[in-house]
């Protein structure tokens, strides 16, 4: 059974083990699944009909980046495209797959930076996977260099204007990646969104905005 009928015949939570259990056997040597998994992210992209074999071929991508970035890195290129997809799950997916890949291929990763901007202005309540994965890759590629930094802080900022709900945790994580590289005054404006959240109600976002705090000083 060909990789595309494995993910044509599995849906859902029963799709995302598939494509964890791929990603494991490529991680341990079967780079061929890797290469029939890289176009299957573009598989038929008008087609919502065919959705969970986008998103299930962007699960394998992104569980292999995070673990061996190397192997992916070769392809970025090629997945770029789907970024442009209708649903959610493939995109976030592939801005996660990006932003491990960033350090490696900064210059192909600042390519997804269109889409980014495009999806932050965007965003509505219902979308957090997206834009938070979003709020994350921005702060992968932001620390690759103090260039890179401000590229991302610009639409780190423009996130900040419309934060949906959970979202404030992924774009203080986004700020704690790239703040070494801000000046005074970017500080400042990072300083003022982090207080926002020191006392939050949910004890994860309070470090997270301490932490932002502390690296602000």
């Amino acid at each position: 059974m060909t990789l595309l009928e494995k993910l044509s015949s599995n849906k859902g939570t029963v799709s995302s083990a598939l494509g964890k259990d791929i990603a494991v056997k490529i991680l341990e040597g079967n780079i061929q699944l890797l290469v029939e998994a890289i176009p299957l992210v573009c598989h038929e992209m008008k087609n919502s009909k065919a959705k969970h074999i986008r998103s299930g071929a962007a699960k394998i991508i992104e569980c292999v980046a995070e673990k061996n970035p190397i192997l992916v890195v070769p392809y970025l290129e090629n997945i770029l495209p789907s970024l442009q997809v209708e649903e959610p799950q493939t995109k976030w997916m592939i801005f996660m797959a990006l932003g491990y890949c960033a350090e490696i291929k900064p210059q192909i990763a600042e390519k997804a930076l269109p889409f980014a901007k495009k999806y932050i202005l965007e965003k509505t309540d219902g979308q957090l996977c997206l834009v938070g994965a979003i709020d994350k890759f921005l702060g992968f590629f932001g620390k690759t260099s103090e260039e890179n930094a401000q590229k991302a802080y610009s639409l780190l900022i423009e996130s900040t204007d419309n934060v949906i709900m959970n979202e404030a945790d992924w774009i203080i994580e986004g700020f704690i990646d790239i703040v070494k590289y801000l000046n005074k005054e970017q500080k400042k404006e990072v300083l003022s969104f982090a207080n926002e959240y020191k006392n939050s109600s949910k004890i994860a976002t309070q470090k997270r905005s301490r932490t932002l705090i502390e690296k602000c000083k």
